[in-house]
């Protein structure tokens, strides 16, 4: 006779959700009351989407932000979503065409109105990149056509797959190469605006190689002194032939599953995603899970099941971020999304806390010793955070790059992490466990008792709780001397 375990229905939730939330502005949550609230619900940074709107609307947006955060004493990021070179269908008569399966279309670069059997492309350089017996995908894939011959610039077409086509869908060239630059004119000049507002992060969309990264990094440089974070975006297959070089490059990832779902088969998105999200920690840095995550929650104030188990499967692979698009953009419930999302991520965090203190599980080997000194560290901080059962762990980052390291090993306790630099702080909020916020010069003089101080102010630890203090990391290899101290609150 077997005894079976109950399975615990209700868990206590942890006091601090270790998983961030980035969440869009739009139409739905550009207003400073409903921005107050969002950040109330949990949010963590916000995402500021160039492919949409106008620079007056992303200033307004911006300078909310900023205000709504300083009412809520709350140091939240701010990341700037340049859109790259997304291609586009032009425009239909009447708005739409319903393209018929089996027929022969034509895709022209032409500047025409388009119909059922010819479809503008605003991408002028598409008969150049494709080739015959390439597929082209029209609306995330729910029209596919297959290329028969080109003629200048027109492509003729075998619809394989019909449906209705609406002005302006995207375009995806599965089996292509596509010529046209990571950044674009149009992001170089959305990148500088950006750039001027102070954001905190900026996205670079379809990433296909270092160079890109590199690219927008000289850009950065050659605008500003201060180092904004660069966030690639894995959203087409040949980011994944030299995914190392680009994780390397940049600041962090998105795996933006939108366009990377359509350019390769369903079934492999997950396994990419969780091998991105290993690659990212391997790497120290952070990576944050998008598209369609509570998609249903742009018109209902309810989630599907599929999309909570979704959001749990993020949670549960070890991603530092999860974001909300449309369903806080333009949708009609942004607050609820936001709650919604924090009650997932929550939930599972509990589980994994009861299933052994965020010991995830990576498909990636361990490395053999000995390892990087840093590495080394932040392991034996993790380790020990669950010997010791310890109630935080602080750290004093200048930079950001120790909170960076700890967070990466995914320890059991908060990291408390300060910064006399109030954007370090906001970049820190996309930090996996990481409880960011800003300090003076003087508070700093004395890290241990500031340490002991915060620890009982967020209600993290008591009189008598053990607390980690790491410190000592650095770029300079000269100057890295990295060491962790047990203290007593």
């Amino acid at each position: 006779m077997t005894t079976r375990m109950p399975i615990e229905l209700e868990r206590k939730l942890l006091k601090r959700r270790r998983t961030k939330i980035v969440a869009t502005i739009g139409p739905s949550s550009a207003d400073l009351a409903v921005l107050e609230r969002l950040i109330h619900a949990g949010v963590n940074v916000f995402r500021l989407n160039m492919s949409h709107g106008d620079h007056g609307g992303h200033r307004k947006a911006y300078s909310l932000i900023r205000e709504a955060a300083r009412t809520a004493g709350i140091d939240v990021g701010v990341l700037a979503d340049l859109c790259g070179p997304k291609i586009r269908c032009g425009v239909f008569e009447g708005g739409r065409v319903d393209v018929q399966t089996g027929s022969t279309v034509i895709v022209t670069t032409r500047d025409v109105t388009g119909s059922a059997l010819l479809i503008p492309s605003q991408y002028r350089e598409i008969t150049k990149d494709v080739k015959a017996g390439s597929r082209i995908l029209l609306d995330d894939g729910n029209l596919e056509l297959r290329v028969d011959n080109i003629d200048g610039t027109d492509l003729r077409c075998t619809v394989i797959q019909g449906g209705v086509l609406k002005d302006r869908k995207g375009i995806n060239l599965p089996d292509s190469t596509v010529s046209a630059p990571s950044l674009t004119e149009k992001d170089r000049a959305d990148a500088h605006f950006a750039l001027d507002l102070q954001v905190d992060f900026l996205a670079l969309s379809f990433v296909r190689r270092k160079a890109d990264v590199t690219e927008l990094r000289n850009l950065i440089k050659s605008h500003t002194d201060t180092d904004v974070s660069i966030i690639a975006k894995i959203e087409k297959p040949q980011a994944l032939e030299q995914i190392e070089e680009i994780v390397d490059a940049a600041d962090g990832i998105m795996v933006a599953r939108g366009d990377l779902g359509v350019e390769m088969p369903a079934e492999a998105v997950p396994i990419i995603q969780s091998e991105l999200i290993d690659l990212a920690r391997s790497r120290g840095k952070p990576v944050i899970v998008a598209t369609q995550m509570l998609e249903s929650m742009i018109g209902n104030p309810r989630p599907t099941r599929a999309e909570v188990s979704d959001v749990s499967t993020a949670v549960l692979a070890g991603a530092d971020a999860v974001m909300l698009s449309a369903e806080t953009a333009s949708g009609a419930f942004p607050v609820n999304a936001v709650r919604t999302m924090d009650q997932v991520v929550r939930q599972m965090e509990a589980f994994l806390w009861n299933h052994g203190a965020f010991r995830f599980v990576s498909q990636r080997p361990e490395p053999e010793p000995p390892l990087e000194l840093p590495d080394a560290v932040a392991k034996a901080t993790a380790q020990l955070s669950r010997d010791l059962r310890v109630r935080a762990i602080f750290v004093l980052s200048r930079t950001g790059l120790t909170a960076r390291m700890v967070s990466s090993s995914r320890p059991a306790a908060p990291v408390i992490s300060v910064s006399t630099d109030e954007r370090t702080a906001r970049v820190m909020q996309l930090l996996w466990g990481v409880v960011p916020s800003t300090v003076s010069l003087e508070d700093c003089e004395n890290p241990e008792s500031l340490a002991r101080r915060l620890a009982q102010e967020y209600g993290i630890a008591t009189t008598g709780d053990r607390i980690l203090r790491v410190s000592g990391f650095h770029l300079d290899g000269d100057l890295n001397i990295p060491a962790i101290s047990v203290l007593t609150v």
